[in-house]
């Protein structure tokens, strides 16, 4: 396969995901996650975001299905981390975007890092908090799930898209093996972790489809949500007041991103703070 054909496939498949690890835990913490019917109790702790111009999204958080991302989110937010932070990323019935430390969607060597943590009861239902990731890592960036609508995932459809991935591994090590100098050498390889972080993604997502019971494909049809990525990020929140904020956040004007996706806010958005409480 020449440079042209496997860079072009590369962006195929790079479109329809961030890239993302999966856990390696399959003992769950027993918890109706975010599945049915989500409201704040005496004990719960949850963060209200609060995003000048646009006002605030309060979300319940869930330590006992994503412990280490729960409690990274609270630290970043006791420290004042957040605070001024840009939302640099907002995809209209996908997801918005924001924490990243320069507001370029970049991460830094200094940030914390950790792997996903998947519960098969946290599910990127409309107004999810989740965290975005790079190559199954999690830092400092989250997202918040925007889409009402529900496209049902097919298992077939998947498992096709993984037969086509782990071919693009083999044939990346391929090239990268018979490249006659070590840029060469090193592009194919960057191709050959990229299909690999993809694979793992991939694989994700038919396990969470796999996992998915009635009651969480029912939820999806009521409400929407964007169950393409489920298994491969972590799940820690769920917005129970300000879903008005998420379509307000949703539908401002964009412009195009440095790697040609229309998603840049024209208007830069700004976290004001974002703070922990215990419901009392």
């Amino acid at each position: 396969m020449n440079t042209k054909i496997l860079k072009g496939l590369a962006c195929g498949f790079a479109a329809a995901v961030l890239l993302a690890g999966c856990s390696g835990g399959e003992s769950y913490a027993d918890t109706n996650g975010n599945v049915g019917e989500v409201t704040l109790e005496s004990g719960d702790t949850y963060a209200v975001i609060t995003v000048k111009d646009f006002g605030a999204i309060t979300c319940k958080l869930f330590p006992e299905a994503a412990p280490v991302g729960v409690k990274n989110f609270i630290d970043l937010a006791n420290s004042g981390y957040y605070t001024n932070k840009e939302i640099h990323r907002v995809y209209a019935d996908f997801m918005f975007q924001g924490g990243s430390a320069n507001g370029d969607g970049m991460s830094t060597d200094d940030e914390p890092k950790f792997e996903v943590e998947y519960h098969p009861n946290m599910r990127h239902f409309y107004g999810a908090l989740c965290y975005a990731n790079a190559g199954g890592i999690n830092g400092t960036q989250f997202y918040v799930v925007n889409n009402k609508n529900y496209s049902p995932m097919n298992a077939d459809t998947l498992k096709s898209n993984l037969e086509q991935l782990n071919s693009l591994v083999e044939q990346a090590n391929q090239l990268a093996a018979a490249a006659t100098d070590e840029n060469e050498k090193a592009y194919y390889q960057y191709y050959v972790s990229m299909y690999q972080s993809q694979v793992k993604t991939t694989e994700a997502s038919i396990k969470a489809l796999e996992d998915a019971s009635e009651e969480v494909l029912k939820k999806y049809e009521q409400v929407g949500g964007t169950p393409s990525l489920d298994g491969g990020y972590t799940v820690f929140g769920q917005t129970v007041d300000g879903f008005d904020v998420i379509d307000k956040i949703s539908a401002v004007k964009v412009e195009e991103q440095s790697n040609g996706e229309m998603s840049h806010p024209v208007d830069k958005i700004v976290i004001e703070s974002v703070e922990i409480f215990t419901k009392e």
